[in-house]
């Protein structure tokens, strides 16, 4: 994964306009993390209509990579009208979202979308397991995130105020845990 996110990041780097090699400092520590996310089957519940397995967020990190298998009942992205839609994954394929951090390097030109994980309908029954593997690449702790030269102009200035990459996860770990509190 590791080699994959630096593959991606010179991507980024380029189609940004930068040096390919643009990012490399900031992940040459990086804090990344992979987790197993096991949604399991609910058999024997009736979840409550609008009921999500995990609620809307953003990811904290510059990107994520999900493998996610082809269920029903699974990944959703909010658009910018509102509306949700799914995100069907296709076989051996990973699925990249921007995160917090691309989103202030890239003022916003790249956007860290609002998605969640919704239940199975109830039609399909509630024996359907849902599995993921998300890799959540996570700067070094002490880069500092701020507006990259190719994204703001005189008229277009930066929208966030520079940041350290460690400090914003840190102070986003917080507000979720308030908001549970």
């Amino acid at each position: 994964m590791e080699a994959l996110s630096g593959a991606l990041v010179r991507i980024f780097a380029g189609a940004l306009e930068l040096g390919p090699d643009f990012f490399v400092p900031f992940f040459d520590k990086h804090t990344s993390v992979m987790r197993v996310i096991n949604y399991p089957d609910q058999a024997g519940m009736r979840p409550e209509p609008g009921q999500t397995r995990s609620g809307a967020h953003t990811d904290y990190g510059a990107l994520t990579i999900l493998l996610a298998e082809n269920a029903l009942g699974g990944l959703q992205v909010k658009l910018r009208n509102g509306d949700w839609i799914d995100v069907r994954p296709k076989p051996n394929s990973f699925i990249i979202n921007i995160g917090d951090l691309m989103a202030m390097w890239t003022n916003d030109r790249w956007v860290s979308n609002l998605h969640r994980v919704v239940n199975p309908p109830l039609d399909v029954g509630s024996n359907t397991r849902r599995l993921s593997i998300a890799y959540f690449v996570h700067a070094n702790y002490d880069a500092m995130i701020e507006c990259i030269p190719t994204c703001a102009s005189e008229q277009n200035g930066a929208k966030y105020p520079a940041v350290l990459a460690g400090e914003h996860r840190l102070g986003k770990v917080k507000m979720s845990q308030q908001a549970v509190t």
